[in-house]
């Protein structure tokens, strides 16, 4: 997949122009083999979760393709025009929407109630998951969202690279490595996600079993069935969310697994946390 050459926070920069790429390629490939990959459901899409509709539109989504050439020039030299929030605090809001992806999502409990591996590549494939419905919601704020995408996403890297030097016994070498693995599994699970959220159900369960569940032949469809029906109430929820809070000071609530009602208390806790520095508000 010669599209996905580069790694880390410099390829993460240009993940805006890699999706316009991938989002055009009409077959999915293996990212180790090169394989096409086959769907594990191949009947025709049926309807969303009648209990959750949304109106997620990508074909609306905000890009620097809308931009005339001299305005694509200016725009890669930071020059970004008029915004709502100054970039130098979408900077930081992007940073704390990674940290609600992180810090405010209870991982074990998903490794618990799906059964997955509880591994870094675990940890990494849900916290792939959530940045992608932050970046749903995102996806429809205009040139504002289209900067807290990509300040978020670098975020993630920074951290990823983080983690994996905690790694003593692993070789620098094998760090790249790791991480362009972890960066070829982002953009093939935007790709996924991003056409299953607009299709069937059924695509939507194929997506997490590809990205999430490691094409484990031997999953429970209960636990497939909990995560579509989580994706879509998050979406539907986010939906309705002001997007104000996105871009300032970056803070975004998630549903519980199990119900679809907000813990009101536990997303007043997070806030607090989030913008316990009240000096760079």
């Amino acid at each position: 997949m010669n599209f996905l050459r580069g790694t880390g926070i410099k390829a993460c920069r240009n993940l805006a122009q890699l999706l316009n790429v991938v989002q055009s390629q009409s077959q999915v490939r293996c990212m180790r083999c090169a394989r096409p990959v086959a769907l594990m459901f191949s009947t025709p899409p049926q309807l969303q979760h009648p209990r959750y509709q949304h109106s997620v539109s990508f074909n609306a989504s905000w890009s620097t393709n809308d931009l005339s050439t001299w305005q694509k020039m200016k725009w890669d030299m930071g020059f970004y025009g008029k915004l709502q929030v100054p970039n130098r605090r979408l900077k930081l809001s992007g940073y704390n929407l990674y940290v609600c992806c992180t810090d405010f999502i209870d991982f074990p409990e998903f490794v618990k109630e799906t059964g997955i591996p509880d591994t870094f590549n675990s940890w990494f494939s849900l916290l792939q998951l959530h940045l992608w419905l932050v970046y749903v919601k995102l996806s429809q704020m205009g040139p504002e969202g289209f900067l807290l995408k990509n300040h978020m996403y670098s975020s993630m890297w920074h951290g990823v690279e983080k983690r994996l030097e905690k790694f003593e016994d692993m070789l620098g070498s094998e760090r790249r490595k790791a991480v362009k693995n972890f960066y070829s599994m982002m953009v093939l699970s935007i790709m996924h996600y991003d056409e299953a959220i607009l299709s069937s159900d059924k695509l939507l369960a194929n997506a997490l079993w590809l990205q999430l569940f490691g094409q484990d032949a031997d999953v429970a469809p209960d636990k497939l069935a909990l995560m579509v029906e989580y994706i879509r109430k998050q979406v539907q929820y986010h939906d309705s969310l002001d997007p104000s809070q996105l871009m300032q000071p970056g803070y975004i609530s998630f549903l519980p697994l199990h119900g679809d009602r907000l813990d009101v208390a536990k997303a007043d806790a997070d806030f607090q946390t989030l913008t316990k520095n009240k000096d760079i508000y």
